[in-house]
């Protein structure tokens, strides 16, 4: 599955290795380097009497370092991980965890984005972990004991099928910081993701058809919710003339009082405008899946796609003669074509039988609504961005196509 990977361009070590013996004597250290074929490795190391494992992470584990909210998929971390799931011991973020016993059969090591070196073995540990400079995490093993130790070893892809042969537990490094029903619907659009990639050959096009089954597995319940858009629409319209007049003429208490008799005489509860974000709310467990299964998704590393020469990075368009705080050094094209599809799905959408304040309300929403996801997404890994891009294409297509109906439509 992982056949397709640039290694090429990958830095060469992972992990280096140093055995540290029971008087402080240390022995030269090892550098475990990247699988040529981009597959998983596992050996077992043997450890002198009362001897200590240190691993620390090396140039291939560390991730370039992206800009703004990108900086997420930059760090390298210090982790454990066992049937109870991953814990995340140090990564510049969290104070580190002081030494602590790592129970026979849990692993723990050092992992980036993609990349991971992981020990265990059938004997208790002690456990710690540090850092010694940002995106270097360093973890030492030592024995209870001073008997001669089995460590077992996995050096590899952080990719479900590799890490699955090797000990399903491993597998709950995917995905870690996500609530466990959106953990498996991130396995879900991965599956599908895997299925496309491998019929269609090319990962941009894996994401377009992604995008469009998404689109139309969800289909019903966005029209229940566009249903729900119209209803509070109409609303709206029906109950705006009375309200305009009560902010003109009253204030305070008196105001409220006449909003609410306002409400009972139409029979319209004063919440009825949450039906609103139905739409919205609907799409948010998909949305989060499917951009954290993106983001860690080893496949896409050095996949290209028109300008975009790596859909596992910012599509970085242009580079920029200078750095920008928080945006980086490049223009990044896709994320404002993203955002031109919405603006303009959202102009082609507007209700006319809303009032031209309400509508003037409306449009002032959706585009705070489409910069904010600009905003969000500009240094996010481009296959992300691809992904959402394609999301609202589709939109705008169906949009385009109903309103080309409702003009061909006899008066």
């Amino acid at each position: 599955m992982l056949a397709a990977l640039a290694l090429a361009a990958a830095p060469v070590d992972v992990a280096v290795l140093t055995v540290v013996a029971a008087d402080g004597g240390r022995q030269p250290p090892q550098r475990q380097e990247l699988p040529q074929d981009g597959r998983a490795q596992t050996t077992t190391l043997q450890l002198p009497p009362g001897a200590a494992l240190e691993i620390a992470g090396g140039t291939g584990l560390v991730p370039e370092r992206l800009a703004g909210f990108g900086v997420i998929y930059s760090n390298a971390r210090a982790v454990v991980v066992g049937a109870g799931g991953q814990q995340t011991l140090a990564d510049g973020g969290n104070d580190p965890v002081g030494a602590h016993a790592l129970a026979p059969g849990e692993w723990a090591g050092v992992r980036g984005r993609f990349w991971t070196l992981l020990a265990r073995s059938a004997a208790p540990l002690t456990i710690d972990a540090r850092e010694e400079a940002p995106d270097a995490p360093v973890v030492t093993l030592r024995p209870a004991g001073r008997e001669p130790l089995s460590i077992e070893l996995y050096l590899g892809p952080v990719a479900k099928d590799q890490l699955r042969a090797v000990d399903p537990a491993l597998t709950n490094m995917l995905y870690a910081v996500l609530w466990e029903p959106l953990r498996w619907l991130s396995f879900g659009l991965q599956w599908l993701l895997d299925r496309w990639q491998d019929l269609a050959g090319a990962a941009w096009l894996a994401i377009l058809l992604l995008s469009l089954t998404v689109k139309l597995l969800m289909a019903p319940l966005i029209m229940v919710a566009e249903r729900w858009q119209a209803d509070v629409n109409r609303t709206r319209s029906l109950l705006e003339p009375e309200l305009a007049a009560i902010r003109r003429e009253y204030k305070g208490e008196e105001a409220h009082n006449r909003t609410l008799a306002v409400y009972r005489k139409h029979g319209v509860s004063h919440f009825y405008t949450f039906k609103s974000l139905a739409g919205f709310m609907i799409q948010i467990p998909v949305f989060i899946a499917a951009f954290d299964m993106l983001g860690e998704n080893i496949r896409l590393s050095g996949e290209s796609f028109l300008w975009i020469a790596d859909l596992a990075m910012p599509d970085r368009a242009a580079a920029l003669p200078f750095t920008l705080p928080f945006f980086g050094a490049h223009l990044n094209l896709l994320p404002f074509v993203m955002t031109a599809f919405t603006v303009l799905a959202a102009r082609w959408q507007e209700d006319a039988s809303l009032a031209p304040a309400l509508r003037h309300g409306q449009r002032l929403r959706l585009y705070a609504m489409a910069g904010l996801f600009l905003l969000l997404l500009y240094t996010f890994p481009a296959g992300m961005v691809l992904y959402w891009t394609a999301n609202n294409f589709w939109h705008l297509l169906r949009v385009a196509f109903d309103r080309l109906g409702r003009h061909r439509a006899p008066s």
